[in-house]
């Protein structure tokens, strides 16, 4: 999942494996459904969304959908495609740019990518310990180091300030300080498969879901607030 900042109460989704190469947007409570197809995508394995701004000057904000999962560790490259964010989606949507990469040291499964409000794109990989690249200024992927979250990673989200990241595990939540001096670890009610996380606008709280439907909860979009900092 994505939230928007420019307009409030919309949730950007994506499906896991074996889907179109389309999005969806909701409301906050995950009703009011619209999807929109990517014209010429074909994705392998979508499994992740991120909102940031949009590539070259920074204007606008753009969604950012990750084919990046590899369950099999065998694909030569990965592709992020990146859709300029507007008021009114029509049906199908022409991508603003495809970017092409490649691990430096070879084929990983990666389940969790973030756009830090500078621009730059972080994937983690699902390793234990996962590794952190990022996409540097030559559109290559460069190792920044490695991250233990204590379990493998199935998500991620950098604060609006670009101060904080937050790592989803199948079991919890990790809140690092983005020069990874500071980690605390946020025990969650737990969703089966949960893949998705996400901070709300200020982030002072985030929301986490999965991607099963699980008949016996009354919701699949969980919040967690969290408490005041000194």
């Amino acid at each position: 999942m994505a939230v928007s900042r420019r307009f409030p109460g919309r949730v950007y989704h994506i499906n896991d494996s074996g889907d179109a190469g389309k999005f969806y947007i909701t409301n906050v409570e995950g009703k009011d459904t619209q999807a929109v197809a990517v014209t010429d995508f074909a994705p392998r394995d979508t499994e992740a969304i991120s909102l940031g701004p949009c590539p070259s000057k920074g204007v606008g904000s753009c969604l950012y959908l990750g084919d990046i999962g590899d369950n099999d560790r065998n694909r030569k490259s990965i592709e992020i495609v990146v859709i300029d964010e507007v008021e009114k989606f029509s049906q199908s949507v022409k991508p603003r740019s495809r970017i092409q990469l490649r691990y430096p040291d070879g084929p990983h499964d990666t389940e969790s990518m973030a756009v830090h409000p500078d621009g730059t794109i972080f994937l983690l990989t699902k390793e234990r310990p996962g590794r952190l690249f990022k996409v540097n200024a030559e559109q290559k992927l460069a190792l920044v180091r490695t991250v233990d979250a204590g379990r493998p990673a199935t998500d991620m989200a950098i604060s609006d300030d670009g101060t904080r990241m937050l790592v989803l595990t199948y079991v919890d939540a990790v809140e690092l300080s983005i020069d990874f001096k500071q980690e605390q670890k946020i025990h969650l009610n737990f969703l089966q498969q949960q893949e998705s996380i996400t901070y709300l606008p200020g982030s002072r709280s985030f929301i986490y879901s999965t991607e099963r439907l699980l008949p016996s909860l009354p919701q699949w979009i969980m919040r967690v607030d969290c408490n005041d900092r000194n």
